[in-house]
């Protein structure tokens, strides 16, 4: 003869544990020490906290940062290959969509982009 399973539901205790009469206390993450500053952190592959992985490992490793742009000084346009010329104001969003797309990377997704200052680039314009 079958007997029947009662309906357990999600985050009781199962129907063997109910009769065997044993209590078990909720399952709850705690947490770990960084391994590096000693900061109480949740759990994670580096047990290191944010601050401490973003020191030690450089996740841009392999993508290229810089790329080259053809600037014509007299019809003051840029050379979009090989052989269309675009017009851009200098720093703006136009320029910054044309230099990304020129950027070669590959499975990554690209959250943003901005320019950044540099005594080089102040120098030559």
């Amino acid at each position: 003869m079958l007997r029947s399973q009662p309906l357990i539901r999600k985050g009781t205790k199962s129907g063997m544990d109910q009769q065997r009469g044993m209590f078990l206390p909720p399952c709850t993450i705690g947490n770990v020490l960084c391994c590096e500053c000693g900061t109480s952190i949740p759990p994670n592959a580096a047990n290191m906290c944010a601050k401490c992985l973003s020191s030690r490992v450089n996740i841009t490793e392999g993508i290229q940062k810089r790329v080259t742009v053809m600037f014509c000084p007299e019809c003051k346009r840029y050379l979009q290959p090989p052989k269309t010329w675009i017009r851009a104001e200098w720093e703006s969003k136009e320029l910054l969509t044309f230099c990304v797309k020129r950027l070669k990377v590959k499975d990554v997704r690209l959250v943003g982009a901005e320019f950044k200052s540099s005594v080089e680039a102040r120098r030559g314009s």
